[in-house]
């Protein structure tokens, strides 16, 4: 008798045991689940490389941006991200007129000062990051939350470039040792000249650092899918500009003198007055996620 109540007490602890553990399993598993987010994106923005240059301020030109996120939830209501983004930039600036002089020597290796007026001036950027998020996000509850992030982005310059042209190029010559300016003749690289475009060429950006903010709303959908739809700021947080390499902005060939070409306004060593150069986005991000 004894036997059989102690065998009914074993049997009823133990089933016990394993309907508490099947359902802290449920729990466990529950919360796992929410712990976890895995997004991809896209954003469609305003951008621009901002800054100053001989008078004149770049222009707000269009970018865009995709990426995937992982997301960990520290609660229901917090979680930290991280990831990896590929972000195109445009950077514009028109500047009436651009002149200039500086020593230089002819094909006869005599010294004179090169003179020039290039007008109706414009230059164009296109850059490439990387970039590597880390950010905080706080959403509320519901099946239509409020969602808010903020954080840091390390961009690696992936492609940088700039194409620039003239309406038109003036040039002259002065040879102080005979205290005369040459005007002419045009097979020299002296006298007016018609539009001068440059081809595409290299610009050596520098890493950039940029503070991020971001807050919209997150629709919850069936099986642990979410939708987001939000608007953001990328600002830049150092000058990314490249050295100063040395070159001229107008470029005199002594062996091919009416080949002329443009350095980049970002880089030329006579554009005193640039300050600074760094990154400005904004606009509607797009974001599809799932939670496991």
């Amino acid at each position: 008798m004894k036997n059989s109540n102690i065998n009914n007490v074993t049997s009823r602890v133990t089933l016990g045991l394993i309907l508490a553990l099947s359902l802290l399993s449920a729990n466990m598993a529950t919360f796992a689940q929410s712990n976890n987010e895995v997004s991809f994106y896209l954003q469609g923005s305003f951008s621009k490389l901002n800054y100053e240059a001989l008078g004149a301020s770049s222009e707000l030109e269009n970018g865009f941006g995709l990426g995937a996120k992982y997301s960990y939830y520290l609660t229901e209501n917090w979680s930290l991200g991280t990831g990896a983004e590929l972000q195109y930039m445009e950077g514009a600036i028109f500047v009436p007129t651009a002149q200039g002089a500086y020593m230089t020597q002819d094909s006869e290796a005599e010294s004179f000062e090169f003179r020039y007026a290039a007008s109706n001036f414009s230059e164009n950027q296109e850059v490439y990051f990387l970039n590597i998020p880390l950010q905080v996000q706080y959403e509320s509850l519901g099946t239509t939350r409020f969602y808010a992030a903020a954080g840091v982005k390390a961009g690696l310059v992936l492609n940088s470039e700039y194409q620039s042209s003239a309406g038109s190029l003036e040039t002259s010559g002065y040879y102080s040792q005979y205290d005369v300016e040459l005007t002419s003749p045009t097979f020299a690289g002296f006298g007016e000249f018609k539009a001068v475009n440059n081809s595409k060429s290299e610009l050596d950006l520098k890493t950039n650092f940029v503070a991020h903010l971001e807050s919209g709303v997150k629709l919850m959908l069936e099986n642990n899918r979410s939708l987001y739809m939000g608007l953001f700021l990328d600002y830049g947080l150092n000058d990314i500009k490249p050295d100063t390499s040395g070159e001229r902005f107008v470029h005199y060939n002594a062996q091919a003198p009416t080949d002329f070409a443009f350095s980049s306004l970002l880089s030329a060593r006579e554009i005193q007055d640039l300050d600074e150069v760094k990154t400005l986005a904004f606009g509607l991000k797009i974001q599809y996620a799932f939670q496991f």
